[in-house]
């Protein structure tokens, strides 16, 4: 619980952090991102999910939310680094035709497999109703998504974490969002492995170790950003990561 809250102020933090720059109309799609990611990470905490979900009726439509919230996370995260960090073919399999067929239709079974299952009460990740098959795929696809992203992205970032002719705190913020998302896609693949493994524990504790570890990448890049903009405005960071 408390790695919970950690991770959700540090998204707070790092959102609240791009404001400024978003209402000067500064690359607004990364601070949106971070605001969802923010709001996803405070509804997985009971003391933040029960209350908003029983103000959209109790129903547990705030799970739903969480969902299309990471959703466009994702979307908005593959697009801004494969950007920066010179992946074309990275780019063109998150937001090309295959990237958004695979977009929808994830969207589209979770909405599905929500209304099909019987979640009659509010319960924080859906605990209460795992023994639902429904519930499972509802879950399963949703981390399907997750993998098929990250896996595009971690190459990339891994390339030019060991790229010597880059810049060490470049180096370094890929070397944070290749760890983060390398963590992600590691627990997605435990949840989805045939042998049903037990993961209560890791459960609390990789999610938002990932999340925490990519706000820091983020913020690196930001920082990044800066330098590269007063050094070279048309660089590849000072484009995608912050410039007018």
């Amino acid at each position: 619980m408390i790695l919970q809250w950690i991770a959700f102020i540090v998204s707070v933090f790092f959102a609240l952090l791009r404001l400024p720059g978003a209402v000067r109309g500064q690359n607004r799609g990364m601070f949106f991102a971070l605001i969802l990611l923010a709001a996803s990470m405070g509804l997985s905490i009971p003391a933040i999910y029960l209350p908003v979900d029983s103000i959209l009726g109790g129903v547990n439509v705030a799970n739903l939310f969480i969902r299309y919230c990471l959703f466009a996370v994702l979307l908005i995260l593959g697009v801004k680094t494969a950007a920066a960090f010179g992946a074309p073919r990275t780019h063109r399999m998150i937001a090309g035709p295959a990237g958004l067929a695979v977009l929808g239709t994830a969207s589209a079974a979770v909405a599905v497999l929500f209304i099909l299952s019987d979640l009659p009460e509010s319960s924080t990740a859906l605990a209460a109703y795992w023994d639902q098959d429904t519930v499972t795929a509802y879950g399963d696809i949703s981390r399907l998504y997750q993998v098929y992203v990250v896996s595009c992205l971690i190459p990339p970032l891994f390339l030019c974490t060991a790229d010597s002719a880059r810049r060490p705190d470049i180096r370094l913020s890929a070397g944070l969002l290749a760890l983060g998302l390398s963590v992600v896609f590691v627990h997605s693949l435990l949840i989805l492995s045939v042998w049903n493994l037990q993961l209560v524990f890791w459960d609390r504790i990789l999610p938002n170790f990932a999340v925490i570890v990519i706000s820091m990448g983020l913020a690196l890049i930001w920082n990044s950003r800066r330098v590269a903009k007063t050094r070279s405005p048309q660089g590849p960071l000072a484009k995608v990561y912050g410039s007018r």
